[in-house]
């Protein structure tokens, strides 16, 4: 212990003594004959508790500046939501001396992930903020919060990974960006843990499969791992990766039949590969210690997601993709590759168009090519959007297709080009995948606007001013927040290996899309998508 005099038992006949000593300060109060010993900045926005009141009977302090109360005993916060740290006190006559000696880093951290948890229980961003700076200056890894907030989430989703672990993903990204620059990194972190506090907020724990009587697998198997998805049987599936857990199978190892699984079916429009590739990244950043509880939740979303290629508009999907399968060995992307005589995909295209296309140009070019000749048309479905159909309250359920599904396409395809340099075999399902998003997106283009506004000469100058725009967004719900960032992102990385035509048009349609208005809630439509539904129930 370090016992500091601090004060003396007669100046505390007077009231409240504040004691400072380096960076601490201290409110010291005398009830009854216990003597108490607290920081004096209320955790909530600092103003001095030693002007707050006592309660003598209760012992209970209450900050006058927004009524949150604190039990001078122990310092827990009974009325409000931050503890406060409270400091042993003893007396040597006259004297009262505090005990100022920090608690080991276990126990400090401990304590700050208990007040984390609080506030990702309650959503609570300005907490968030509060305990990840307390990390900071304590010295600990503020990027524990993060790792905590994975765990607290994933048995909390009952559809399995959301965009709350995509946008952790490009969250840390930025995170290493700013080294040395706490506000910023602070926001990266913030954003990431309050977006899986909104995603498993108020929702009950769904438990995972540990084991099963339907497979006798040792370990990870990656056939049993794909039949059971394609069955949607998350029972085997999550089995699987409790095993892998058990044996420690890296994520290297679990990838391959992640990545499959995602492009056996157009899943999910595209958010499964998307999940599969930000899963990479995570782990790459955080380590192995998140692979359990980010794999299990990805197995959960694969065997949940929608399969958008069995609906009637895309039946044309199983044939395009039968064409390209095994026409001929994959070759990996080139760099920086012109489309040059490649004949440019027609847009804007709709998906019989795009399906003929891509049947016809894979069969004798390289995947890089096709690939960037798609993109070239996924960055024009982005910078000719018709904003009409983002605003629009009366029109049918399939066409609902606002700003946010259009950034989809550009995201999807950068996840395709990452794996699928990774694993090469996989590019025909990657490519036909693609032209399902260029041909839905061609019924909600305007190809008439005048978009020139939109084009970028100096693309560093560019990004330089779009990164702090992100960083203070502005947008309450993080599903908006959090495509902003993955889309600038995508966008960012593809620049660097597409064509110069290509890379000029996909900054001018993240350029359109950065600085147009999103409508957030659509009361209106929802509520004449509702009574549309209803009603015919009873005519």
């Amino acid at each position: 212990m370090t016992w500091t005099p601090a004060t003396t038992l007669v100046d505390l006949d007077s009231g409240a003594v504040v004691f400072k000593h380096g960076s601490k300060q201290l409110a010291i109060f005398r009830v009854n004959t216990d003597i108490h010993a607290i920081d004096n900045r209320c955790p909530h926005e600092g103003y001095p508790l030693s002007e707050g009141s006592v309660e003598p009977a209760s012992c209970l302090l209450t900050c006058n500046w927004h009524n949150w109360k604190f039990q001078l005993s122990d310092g827990q916060c009974v009325l409000g939501g931050d503890n406060v740290r409270r400091y042993p006190t003893r007396t040597d006559g006259d004297n009262v001396l505090v005990d100022l000696a920090d608690p080991p880093p276990d126990e400090i951290e401990a304590a700050i992930l208990g007040g984390l948890q609080a506030a990702f229980a309650e959503q609570d961003y300005g907490r968030i903020c509060r305990e990840v700076t307390r990390l900071k200056f304590n010295g600990l890894d503020p990027i524990q919060a993060v790792r905590a907030a994975i765990d607290w989430a994933h048995d909390r989703l009952e559809f399995g990974s959301t965009h709350a672990f995509a946008g952790t993903a490009d969250w840390l990204d930025l995170y290493g960006r700013f080294d040395g620059d706490w506000d910023l990194q602070l926001v990266c972190l913030a954003e990431s843990v309050e977006h899986m506090s909104a995603d498993a907020l108020r929702h009950k724990r769904y438990p995972y499969a540990t084991s099963s009587t339907k497979t006798t697998a040792a370990g990870f198997d990656a056939a049993t791992f794909l039949a059971a998805v394609e069955s949607e049987d998350r029972i085997v599936a999550e089995t699987m990766i409790h095993r892998a857990a058990g044996t420690e199978t890296p994520w290297d190892d679990l990838e391959s039949a992640f990545t499959t699984a995602a492009l056996a079916h157009y899943n999910d429009f595209g958010h499964s590969l998307i999940y599969v590739f930000k899963t990479r990244q995570i782990i790459e950043r955080l380590g192995p210690s998140v692979t359990r509880p980010l794999s299990l939740a990805l197995a959960r979303l694969l065997c949940n997601s929608t399969r958008e290629d069995l609906i009637p508009q895309f039946r044309g999907y199983a044939p395009a993709l039968e064409k390209l399968v095994g026409d001929r060995e994959s070759s990996p992307l080139n760099s920086g590759e012109s489309i040059g005589d490649l004949p440019p995909m027609p847009f804007p295209s709709g998906l019989r168009a795009a399906f003929e296309w891509l049947t016809v140009h894979f069969d004798h070019e390289s995947p890089g090519r096709v690939f960037d000749a798609m993109m070239h048309v996924l960055a024009k479905n982005l910078l000719y959007y018709d904003i009409d159909f983002d605003a629009a309250w009366d029109k049918p359920v399939s066409q609902s297709v606002g700003w946010l599904s259009l950034t989809h396409g550009i995201t999807f395809a950068n996840a395709c080009r990452v794996l699928c340099e990774t694993y090469p075999h996989l590019w025909p399902q990657a490519l036909t995948q693609m032209a399902c998003f260029v041909g839905r997106n061609a019924a909600f283009l305007n190809v008439e606007q005048d978009v020139t506004q939109w084009f970028e000469d100096d693309t560093n100058a560019f990004f330089q001013k779009t990164w702090p725009r992100l960083l203070d967004h502005g947008l309450r719900a993080p599903i908006f927040a959090v495509h902003l960032l993955k889309t600038t992102v995508a966008v960012e990385e593809e620049i660097k290996v597409a064509s110069s035509q290509t890379g000029r048009v996909l900054v001018a349609g993240l350029n359109r899309f950065l600085n147009s208005p999103i409508k957030q809630k659509h009361s209106r439509r929802l509520a004449k998508q509702a009574i549309d539904l209803v009603k015919r129930d009873f005519e």
